[in-house]
């Protein structure tokens, strides 16, 4: 320990004058402010000379870093004067540490007499003053400090190790770079994967410390490693290098490469674990959406052991396929399915699936539509020549899956064909909400809603009317024309749904269930109160499910397309919930019943005759939202999978093809 002292003291001493430049300027940044004609209009006095101090600091350290980083050790190794410590009982670590420790003290003392002399006459060095800093990112000072410091011992150790092989001009070198190169390229194609799956944070420093994720800390931990076998590799080239410039360069190379190698392959294999996700390792689901008519889901949510890591799938309920996608990195904009559906479109058969993904690494990529045709076996995902600058807050695809129409935050609409990119029509249009909900009319008419959604208390106030607007893709200047509204409704609307022929629309509210003129908005019956859910049914009828005479009471009802006449009654007692699944066949309804600490249970409904079958007991994988999920959900061996809409408030199933179980008596 008196060794590491002494060279401390030594290699302070002989570059002391190094201190007398730092405070020069620290007194120049007090003191220049003062100057007539210095100090620029909306700046005040300690702004100005806490900003200069700052700067002058963090240049000064920098530069002292590379400096004393080429000749502390590498310097004198070179002019032979290192030996002076070893003709002395002085164990190598001692001169490592002690030199090291000393470019330490006079970079962080350096710093600390630039910054004195503004301190002392009132300077302000908030970060918020004149640089502005804190407008931008949220940082602390502690952070700073640690960021820069961690900075300045790289810097310190990379220009030593660089100094040392520079100055030895060996044959080294050459693996020198060879090694660099392949380091460099492991590092930078892992991150860029890692970059590619939103891993990573955004470039804004620091922006790991507001809530840190893996990516942040994977960085981390490389970055602690390669400072790591910095520090290591030198101590090791001075104790074991000594006096000889060659050799000391050999023994250097081999521990840094070493090392580094090492840190780096298990950075790539780490980070392959990481990616190594599927549906059963999501703590949660952040959003579903399933393909009307087939089986195939769309989901995504944090993946278990890996915070900061939401991957998104595409799921074959019953083949288990899966297909990994990146819908779940875009924001999710539509007006009810913000919270609850991922941002994918399917069409009207539920044959292909169409989404928007970023081109690249994400949130600095252009956004880029790709579609996969869910009923050809080994399908992958192809990409289209349809790319938008920034995720449109507006999306739809045509029932038959050919064309998407998109909003641009720009306030410009525009309808484009899937398979060969063409633009089909383009509009103005400055819409009135966070994000327009956009649907296909017919084949050349695209309808826009701007739906008012639930207020946060929807037991407050009266929503506004949503205003419906239509474009005729047809038309040689093709224009969005108002064709009517719906009326506001209680807490405005909390869900919604279109028939499959366009014409008429359910929206619910807090006290009722009505049915609309899809194109006009008048309101043409009210189904049922606002606990009610409502379906429609391929031939245009409306299933709609409402509790009945207290909580275990429920009641399907079959209304004709009009929702004026009687509607015909289907009772399920006893059961605490009643959801309808699906309908597998022309007249037949699968609906899931579920009782207190009781399996599901599935009926069958069969309409024309008027009968309700039991089809035995149900296994279901409850898609939990992540902030409820416990444990992770195993989609294998089930029957099907449910979960609720919050924003809807809403429970929707999803049941595999109909098997053919024992059939209980019709009741």
């Amino acid at each position: 320990m008196r060794g590491f002292v002494a060279v401390l003291r030594r290699e302070v001493f002989e570059r002391r004058l190094l201190g007398l430049l730092a405070l020069a300027l620290g007194l120049i940044a007090a003191l220049l402010p003062l100057v007539p004609g210095i100090r620029p209009g909306g700046v005040t006095l300690a702004d100005l000379q806490g900003g200069l101090a700052l700067g002058m600091a963090l240049l000064l350290t920098a530069i002292l870093a590379v400096f004393l980083g080429s000749s502390m050790i590498a310097g004198d190794l070179a002019e032979r004067r290192l030996g002076f410590y070893f003709s002395r009982p002085l164990p190598g670590w001692a001169i490592w540490a002690g030199k090291m420790a000393a470019a330490l003290v006079l970079i962080f003392g350096g710093a600390i007499l630039v910054l004195a002399p503004a301190v002392l006459v009132g300077g302000n060095l908030n970060l918020e003053g004149i640089w502005g800093v804190g407008n931008v990112i949220s940082v602390t000072g502690g952070s700073l400090i640690a960021a820069w410091a961690t900075f300045l011992l790289l810097v310190l150790t990379a220009v030593h190790a660089v100094s040392v092989i520079v100055r030895a001009r060996s044959p080294w070198a050459l693996l020198d770079l060879a090694a660099l190169a392949v380091v460099a390229g492991l590092v930078w194609g892992t991150l860029r994967r890692m970059k590619l799956e939103g891993i990573l944070p955004r470039l804004t420093f620091p922006a790991w410390m507001d809530r840190p994720g893996i990516g942040a800390w994977m960085e981390l931990g490389l970055l602690a490693a390669i400072l790591l076998a910095l520090v290591l590799a030198g101590a090791l080239q001075v104790v074991r290098g000594r006096t000889d410039l060659r050799r000391a360069h050999r023994v250097l190379s081999q521990g840094l490469w070493g090392m580094l190698l090492a840190a780096v392959l298990l950075f790539v294999g780490f980070t392959a674990w990481v990616l190594a996700v599927g549906p059963g390792d999501l703590l949660g689901f952040s959003g579903v959406a399933a393909a009307p008519g087939s089986r195939w889901l769309a989901f995504d949510g944090p993946a278990a052991r890996r915070p900061g890591y939401n991957p998104s799938f595409l799921y074959d309920l019953d083949s288990g396929r899966v297909v990994h996608a990146r819908f779940g990195l875009l924001p999710s904009f539509k007006a009810f399915d913000r919270i609850g559906t991922p941002t994918v479109g399917f069409s009207a058969d539920g044959r292909r699936a169409v989404w928007l993904e970023y081109d690249g690494v994400t949130f600095d990529s252009p956004v880029t539509a790709f579609r996969m045709d869910l009923d050809r076996p080994g399908s992958q995902p192809v990409r289209t020549p349809i790319s938008f600058r920034y995720a449109p807050s507006g999306f739809a695809l045509s029932p038959d899956g050919r064309r998407i129409a998109a909003y641009e935050w720009e306030g410009r609409l525009t309808v484009v064909s899937l398979d060969d990119g063409r633009l089909v029509a383009a509009a103005r249009y400055e819409s009135t909400s966070v994000s327009p909900r956009l649907v296909f009319a017919g084949p050349d008419r695209l309808r826009i809603y701007e739906i008012q959604s639930a207020d946060a208390n929807p037991f407050l106030r009266v929503g506004a009317p949503s205003t419906i607007f239509e474009l005729d893709l047809t038309a040689s200047a093709p224009h969005p024309l108002k064709t009517g509204e719906i009326p506001p409704m209680a807490g405005g609307i909390r869900d919604w749904s279109l028939s499959p022929a366009g014409d008429r629309l359910l929206a619910r509210s807090v006290d009722a269930l009505g049915l609309c003129d899809a194109r006009t908005g008048m309101p043409l019956a009210v189904l049922g109160s606002g606990h009610a859910r409502g379906t429609f049914l391929r031939d245009g009828r409306i299933a709609v499910m409402e509790a009945v005479r207290g909580r275990y009471e429920h009641e399907l009802r079959i209304f004709p397309p009009d929702g004026h006449s009687e509607p015909r009654r289907f009772p399920f007692a006893n059961v605490l919930g009643a959801t309808v699944a699906d309908q597998p066949a022309p007249g037949v309804l699968r609906v899931v019943t579920s009782r207190p600490g009781a399996p599901r249970e599935l009926w069958q409904v069969d309409l024309e005759p008027g009968t309700i079958r039991r089809m035995g007991t149900l296994r279901l994988a409850s898609l939990d939202l992540p902030q409820v999920a416990r444990s992770r959900v195993d989609l294998k061996d089930v029957d099907g999978v449910v979960w609720y809409e919050p924003w809807s408030a809403r429970t929707r199933v999803v049941l595999k093809r109909p098997a053919a179980p024992a059939v209980a008596p019709p009741r």
